[in-house]
């Protein structure tokens, strides 16, 4: 019998990988190490949740990278030490938030850019990132556009509609609470549905003026994602890279599972949806439907039109915003001559879960949104601007030439006049000034 089944999972194609799946409950591994490259012999420990946004991000990039990885929410805690996130975790970072990546060596990191950050450094191989510096520059643009660039239109699809509103309320409960107390999670789902709604005219500038304007946007990304997905695999091309993991936020943690928006999702955009599920498929597998393109990102030079429309959309869309949120970061900094590296970048420390450094106001689809600025945006741009400050000067002329082409001249012309690093030695765990930039001449 073992013999004959041995022999049907090497007919289908499964022989031999079982045993080198991440997570696998098997005690043997087939030489996980050489199957994957960043494998490590003591699992990281991702404390997530599948309602979660930005678990989304992480949980599909660890699968691409090919991390051995495990799951568990803040209220089932881990075997060992059921009680690490009440009394280490969220005690270390002074707020409740997820996803946290707990490493092999007792310490754990609390947020998603950083997490990526340090794993790309720790697992050089397989990379998720381009190692031409045009398509870098592009990967981590596409990268803060998909973490933050889409925040109202996965806020709105999820809490405006009663239907994902309840849907999502169940999901935050049994990360959060007993997953047996129903009517417990019930009354937290609508207290917390209520605080949303309370909040997102002034927090993030959804009103029923606005309204109209982000579903416009969401539609659009729907519509130009699609008709790049139905071609190729991943957003730059035949590989993953971060950048389809920050996607992977709104597009699948809210608007590909919450009731309302996935119903949208699978009938207008069903390639888009069908690549929420590639994405979430370990590293080594291909799209099946698109098996036949090459697994390597585009050339700069040759980008496909469905990429070049998407990017004009987004640029067209995320531009202003992040303008709008880089001249208020530069007005919070000339507000107080005296600030100091270590500063948290925030108007209120008593909100530490989510950092504004002023207000903001831009146009989207011909709308004006007014909204608190988060600093997040500015972070990751800063990592953009890395990559173009290390390129030759053909490639920075090759990468301006990018941007004009497609309307994002705010990427080219906004700097950040002050760094941003993520403060880890001490609560609140937040973003804070990084060392004073050195004065000109």
């Amino acid at each position: 019998m073992k013999k004959d089944r041995r022999k049907f999972l090497q007919i289908a194609g499964l022989g031999g990988a079982i045993a080198a799946v991440p997570g696998a409950a098997s005690a043997k591994r087939a030489a996980p190490a050489k199957e994957f490259a960043a494998w490590t012999p003591k699992p990281y420990i991702h404390w997530s949740a599948h309602v979660s946004l930005y678990s989304a991000k992480t949980r599909a990039y660890m699968i691409k990278k090919g991390l051995n990885f495990s799951e568990t929410t803040p209220y089932a805690g881990v075997a060992g030490d059921k009680d690490r996130w009440k009394n280490v975790i969220e005690p270390a970072m002074g707020y409740f938030g997820i996803p946290v990546l707990d490493l092999p060596n007792g310490k754990f990191i609390a947020d998603t850019t950083a997490i990526i950050r340090y794993l790309e450094k720790k697992h050089p191989k397989p990379a998720m990132q381009p190692r031409d510096p045009v398509m870098r520059a592009l990967c981590w643009l596409i990268f803060n556009y998909g973490t933050e660039g889409l925040f109202l239109e996965c806020q709105h699809y999820r809490w405006s509609f009663d239907d994902s509103a309840e849907f999502a309320a169940m999901d935050i409960g049994r990360a959060k609470a007993d997953p047996a107390d129903i009517e417990g999670i019930k009354k937290m789902g609508a207290q917390f549905q209520a605080m949303k709604l309370k909040r997102f005219p002034v927090e993030v500038g959804i009103t029923k003026e606005t309204i109209p304007a982000i579903e416009k946007s969401a539609m659009l990304v729907f519509d130009k994602l699609d008709a790049h997905f139905r071609r190729y695999p991943y957003i730059l091309g035949g590989r993953p890279s971060v950048a389809d993991a920050a996607l992977m936020e709104v597009l699948h943690a809210h608007l590909g599972r919450d009731v309302h928006p996935a119903t949208i999702q699978k009938k207008r955009a069903p390639a888009l949806f069908r690549w929420t599920e590639t994405m979430n498929y370990g590293h080594y597998i291909a799209d099946a439907e698109l098996s036949q393109v090459p697994q390597t990102y585009f050339d700069p030079d040759n980008l496909p039109d469905t990429l070049v429309d998407f990017l004009k959309f987004m640029c067209g869309d995320f531009g202003p915003q992040t303008e709008a949120i880089a001249l208020a970061y530069q007005n919070w900094i000339q507000d107080n001559p005296n600030r100091k590296e270590g500063d948290i970048i925030t108007n209120d420390p008593n909100t530490m879960n989510r950092q504004a450094c002023g207000r903001c106001e831009y146009m989207k689809q011909g709308v004006k949104i007014k909204r608190d600025a988060w600093p997040d945006v500015i972070n990751m741009h800063q990592y953009v601007l890395e990559v173009v400050d290390d390129m030759n000067q053909a490639q920075k002329s090759q990468w301006s030439a990018l941007m004009k082409s497609v309307g994002g001249e705010v990427f080219l012309n906004t700097p950040v006049p002050w760094p941003i690093v993520m403060q880890k030695d001490r609560k609140p765990y937040q973003l804070v000034l990084g060392p004073k930039p050195k004065a000109k001449g």
